[in-house]
């Protein structure tokens, strides 16, 4: 296993979002606190063939403010969350002190199926892992790094984690961080032979949790040093961590070893205690062992108060995301800061006794000041964001 971590806090200073409850930031939260339901029928492409035919879809993108969409699906949601990004704040640097870091963990996956389909050089350029990455780069004008993590579904949280590496180095003064993944063929028939895609609803945390359903998407947050940042933001990343448990290629560690790693090492780095966590964005993927390792892990890391912290999973609401999911988390664990109410867990009805954490199926007021964010990755991939509201 290892760790990396941070001593001294950056800002978030705003975010953009692409997602199956909204196009913009305001739709997206308005949504989780409601409660609407972004999981439907695939229409994009053949399901017929497949077990489970339903996920989180984007059903249609709208214009760019500039410019057009471009034909990679995976590169238009990343524009349309920096159309969102670029309405709440500009980026205030020397472009080339400008970096980029997505994370991501199928890339441009569904430009590769077209090009081998149809023989497109062009349709293959866009295929290519970063091309996406080097798409949002242009758009921003950005010259400094642009780099493309994939820690699989816990990309978006390493992403914002190696940008908040930049800014502490000092080798950027503003970083563009996020993730993005798209629903495509490939992916769901990857799915779907592992059997982890449910026929009923997603269920976190609730006795009858049966599976996950995918979504798609892209979050992104821009971060600058604390000490240099606007005063009007929405938060704080304090600390950061990933590990790596090797446990097995698609199932976590039954421990939870490598989660417990990252989460301690991510308190460690934030210069806080279990103690001092008000809420919690879980994982929460909605299957049988995931949700049970992370409960054991939360309660060893979080001790006593464990069982009074507010939990919640976004993944009812909208599917699993891959490498938006964690980004999308650590924005919502801001807003409910700033606006004082948690999102309820959708599709949580019935407590699991093998979990017992503070999860709610409503949403409900609670002002968290700091909040602890945690993902998993096939391969052992864990990664946990500590975050801190804005006053």
């Amino acid at each position: 296993m290892s760790t990396f971590g941070r001593t001294s806090a950056v800002a978030v200073v705003a975010a953009g979002v692409a997602t199956p409850l909204g196009l913009d930031l305001d739709s997206f939260w308005s949504a989780l606190c409601t409660g609407v339901d972004g999981i439907s029928a695939i229409e994009r492409f053949r399901v017929d063939d497949l077990r489970v035919g339903r996920g989180g879809e984007i059903k249609k993108l709208r214009a760019l403010r500039h410019g057009r969409l471009p034909r990679c699906r995976a590169s238009a949601l990343l524009l349309l969350a920096a159309d969102d990004l670029l309405t709440r704040a500009a980026l205030a640097a020397d472009p080339a002190r400008v970096a980029v870091v997505v994370g991501t963990a199928l890339g441009g996956v569904e430009e590769g199926e077209r090009a081998l389909g149809e023989r497109g050089a062009r349709a293959a350029a866009a295929g290519l892992y970063d091309s996406p990455a080097h798409a949002l780069a242009e758009r921003l004008a950005a010259r400094g790094p642009v780099l493309t993590v994939s820690t699989a579904c816990a990309s978006g949280a390493t992403a914002m984690g190696v940008g908040a590496d930049l800014l502490a180095a000092r080798a950027a003064d503003l970083v563009v961080a996020g993730g993005y993944d798209v629903l495509c063929r490939f992916v769901m028939r990857g799915f779907d032979a592992l059997r982890s895609l449910t026929r009923e609803r997603v269920r976190p945390f609730d006795r009858r949790r049966s599976g996950l359903l995918l979504g798609e998407g892209a979050a992104l947050v821009l971060m600058a040093r604390d000490a240099d940042a606007p005063r009007v933001r929405l938060g704080r990343l304090l600390g950061h961590a990933s590990s790596s448990d090797g446990s097995h290629v698609a199932a976590p560690d039954p421990q939870g070893r490598g989660l417990e790693h990252a989460v301690r090492g991510a308190l460690a780095a934030a210069g806080v205690g279990g103690d001092a966590v008000d809420f919690v964005s879980a994982h929460g993927t909605g299957t049988p062992l995931n949700d049970r390792i992370e409960t054991a892990v939360l309660r060893r890391a979080l001790g006593a108060r464990a069982g009074a912290v507010p939990v919640n999973s976004i993944k009812g609401a909208l599917g699993h995301t891959m490498g938006a999911a964690a980004t999308l988390e650590a924005i919502m664990c801001l807003l409910a800061s700033r606006d004082g109410v948690v999102p309820g867990t959708a599709g949580y009805e019935e407590p699991d006794p093998a979990c017992e954490l503070d999860v709610r199926g409503a949403t409900r007021a609670a002002r968290p000041r700091v909040s602890l964010s945690t993902s998993l990755g096939f391969g052992g991939c864990n990664a946990a964001l500590v975050l801190e509201g804005a006053p």
